[in-house]
């Protein structure tokens, strides 16, 4: 992509045409990736899809950092394929890195076993474990992540109690808060 950008291939900006847009693209593209990520992971539960694609990465049913980004190579592709938007939307060469740092690094952090980064007793970085192990424990809910809260809006978000619990399991979705 990078190579793309250089020769004119694909849409680039710098800071320095567009400052405010250059910035806004650093906060936009976190709610890009959590959008792409609920609609390819509600994608990879089809059946076939997840036979032959996704299944592998639930094997993992307690989850680690490793975990986040055990999948099929196939799955990988789908899982990165949404710095793509890059190919339309013009950015800079930062955005594409901050593009795929960003996934890389919240697929592991996703999957750490713990809730929220410390210091001292402040909460400094939540890391949605609890969430996401709902997921791998339970397959059907808790498709997103927490910053876009997608699963709400289509009720299959799982937070734990028996009440979530049970419209999940009976394949009736609680209407959003």
């Amino acid at each position: 992509m990078l190579w793309a950008m250089a020769n004119g291939i694909i849409p680039m900006f710098h800071f320095n045409e567009n400052p405010i847009l250059f910035v806004l693209l650093i906060f936009l593209t976190p709610i890009w990736i959590s959008f792409h990520f609920f609609w390819v992971h509600r994608w990879l539960h089809l059946p076939w899809a997840y036979r032959m694609f996704h299944a592998l990465h639930h094997r993992n049913t307690n989850v680690g950092p490793w975990s986040g980004l055990s999948m099929h190579p196939v799955e990988h592709l789908i899982f990165f394929s949404s710095v793509l938007i890059h190919w339309i939307i013009a950015a800079h060469p930062i955005h594409i890195l901050f593009h795929m740092q960003h996934q890389a690094l919240t697929a592991a952090t996703s999957h750490t076993g713990f809730e929220t980064l410390k210091a001292g007793k402040r909460d400094i970085l939540p890391l949605g474990t609890f969430h996401h192990q709902m997921h791998h424990r339970y397959f059907k809910c808790n498709y997103g992540n927490l910053e876009v809260p997608i699963d709400k809006w289509t009720g299959s978000f799982h937070d734990g109690t028996e009440e979530s619990h049970a419209a999940i399991m009976s394949n009736k979705p609680r209407p959003a808060d």
